[in-house]
């Protein structure tokens, strides 16, 4: 069989290389046409890349007709000259009939997961003469198979338009004796083994599977050294740029922490280094043009970036352009890392899409204002997933320029060099994690940097400790030499950052002052108009939302329970009332009841007694 490392020496040196090394070690020249059965062995147990025969009833020997076979170069077959490809030689009309199938094809061997997910690793020959890989999933040959044909023509594999329907055929027969474990999305396959699509990190015979084989971000170019001097090290003085690339090496840390996804919103002005800060982080995993996507796009477009991205980073841009209907839901799904259900034909449940990421997005705007501009509110659990971080520093989104003259020259610089040198810190930081031996300890440290970050609420606690994750980040990156910085930099930073935001977001749950908010807002622009004095019964209300009354404390409203809805959209009545009672807005209440029965008109109502918010 095919050595396990043959991937590994794919990437490093290239198609010639492997294609030289299956003829060196598995090619037979006194047998260019050597025999195999069904179950992928040759007479000699040896599949050789280079010329192999594959019969039909899966014996050995001589071969009899049916049988497929695979030619690297042109052949003679029966005194016939053939050229290269997969043929299959069979018997019609007591005549024997050669047809070509497609270019060179080997089944390398069997993958699947747990029992399901079962594909063929196939190894084969584009339009250009370069040699390529991919595992692909069986499920892609259901019916005529023309969804595995168009992937594979993509990839530049010859087919025949005459006898294509035996491409299946050819799949299916060849059993090979190698099992290999499919991986049906990136990250983490165990401690010590992090899967990507086209190299793996740590040690396992385990290989990336995907309906789609070009479906690799996860690109390099240049070299982590001028990476490190070139963005990397400019971290140090630039807060922004360390969240930024703390949380695109924050993405495989998830998974040993045990938390769900979540990131960061970088909000400001146009022009200020915020997508700047996206590319620096794209670059910690492959090319920024690819691996930066926009807000554009649907949720179902989306959960299929997140699956691609799982254990890594998912960098979004310019939040102005997302679909404000789908916004919220986008953002509870990204992060909670679990995509919709679905039904298949039959009505049966799908498997749901799962991954785990770091998500950093930017925008003009924040997530609130973005949902508000609609019509729609955001939620607490919104806010909290995809924290709003301001971007306005001292030069944009920077503080210190390292010698550039301003922040845009900062800025182009950082891209520049992105352009060039990518791919390299994200795999480092991974290799790095895995020989270091801290994994098991990562909850510990995790635990001890989140003490430096002062919090006083729940959901103060669930950011802290998102930025704490980052501060980890930097920290380890930093002792593993990803980029140059004094331990206890990175979390200064991320400290920082959470201190600003928790200033920016105002006392409290961020939930209770807007529906405190909503409701002001709705008594200055309606105050005169909704409600009357409840001592008068002869004014006449149009789509009243409630009466007042004066007392010694100052104006007190009483809202029917339908008026408090208007007043604060989005919400229950219970969520406002607890608010207001939390605020001391609440200035009756009927016993355990919030609202308190009144007689309106000798009617019995239960309004809730709201005190003047400025009283």
């Amino acid at each position: 069989m095919p050595p396990k490392d043959w991937s590994d020496m794919y990437q490093a040196q290239g198609n010639e290389a492997i294609r030289e090394h299956f003829r060196g070690k598995y090619h037979e020249p006194d047998n260019p046409c050597g025999t195999y059965g069904t179950d992928g062995t040759t007479s000699d147990d040896q599949a050789p890349p280079g010329s192999v025969c594959h019969q039909e009833d899966g014996t050995s020997g001589t071969p009899e007709r049916p049988y497929f076979s695979v030619h690297e170069e042109p052949f003679q077959c029966d005194g016939k000259a053939l050229g290269a490809g997969v043929w299959f030689h069979d018997i019609k009309r007591g005549q024997p009939v050669d047809q070509w199938v497609c270019s060179p094809l080997y089944v390398e061997a069997i993958t699947s997961c747990e029992g399901a997910d079962f594909g063929r690793l196939v190894y084969f020959r584009n339009s250009l003469g370069q040699w390529q890989q991919w595992s692909m999933p069986m499920s892609l040959m259901a019916g005529s198979g023309e969804i595995l044909r168009a992937e594979l023509l993509s990839l530049g594999l010859e087919i025949s338009p005459v006898s294509h329907g035996l491409l299946n055929q050819y799949l299916q027969k060849h059993k090979p004796k190698r099992k290999v474990v499919a991986a049906t999305s990136t990250g983490w396959n165990s401690p010590s083994l992090f899967v990507m699509p086209r190299r793996n990190i740590g040690s396992g015979d385990v290989i990336y599977q995907s309906e789609t084989a070009n479906a690799d971000d996860y690109c390099k170019s240049g070299t982590l050294k001028k990476w490190k001097a070139e963005i990397g090290n400019f971290c140090l003085g630039n807060p922004i740029l360390m969240l930024s690339i703390g949380a695109a090496l924050a993405g495989p840390l998830l998974h040993h922490l045990n938390r769900q996804g979540g990131g960061f919103h970088l909000k400001g002005d146009s022009s200020t280094g915020k997508t700047t800060g996206l590319i620096a982080a794209a670059s910690v995993w492959g090319k920024p043009e690819r691996f930066v996507r926009t807000w554009c796009a649907t949720a179902n477009g989306l959960e299929g970036v997140a699956s691609q991205r799982n254990d890594t980073l998912l960098a979004l841009d310019e939040i102005g352009e997302a679909l404000p209907k789908e916004l919220g839901n986008i953002v509870y799904s990204l992060a909670n890392g679990v995509g919709k259900a679905r039904a298949t034909k039959a009505g049966m449940a799908r498997a749901t899409r799962q991954w785990r990421i770091m998500i950093l997005s930017s925008g003009e705007t924040s997530l609130n204002s973005q949902m508000q501009a609609f019509g729609r509110q955001t939620r607490a659990g919104q806010e909290i997933r995809l924290l709003d971080t301001s971007a306005h520093r001292t030069f944009g989104a920077w503080d210190d320029l390292h010698g550039r003259e301003d922040g845009k020259s900062f800025s182009n610089a950082i891209q520049k060099s992105a352009s060039n040198h990518y791919g390299h810190a994200g795999p480092r930081f991974v290799e790095q994690l895995i020989d270091s031996g801290k994994i098991d300890q990562l909850p510990e440290m995790l635990a001890n940097l989140t003490n430096q970050f002062q919090a006083f609420s729940g959901q103060e606690e669930r950011a802290a400790e998102r930025f704490a994750i980052v501060a980890l980040a930097g920290e380890l990156a930093a002792s593993f030499g990803i980029f140059d910085m004094p331990e206890g930099e990175p979390t200064k930073n991320m400290v920082q950052l959470f201190n600003r935001w928790r200033q920016e977001r105002g006392k409290g749950q961020s939930e209770g002052n807007r529906i405190l908010q909503s409701l002001s807002d709705f008594l200055t622009r309606h105050g005169d108009s909704l409600f009357s004095d409840i001592a008068d019964s002869n004014t006449h209300v149009r789509d009243r939302a409630g009466w007042w009354k004066e007392t010694a404390l100052g104006r007190i409203w009483l809202f029917t329970s339908e008026g408090l809805r208007r007043a604060v959209p989005g919400y229950e009545i219970g969520r406002i009332t607890q608010a207001l009672e939390q605020a001391g807005w609440l200035a009756e209440r009927g016993g355990r009841e919030r609202a308190k029965r009144v007689k309106v008109n000798n009617r019995p109502l239960w309004l809730y007694h709201v005190r003047e918010p400025d009283s």
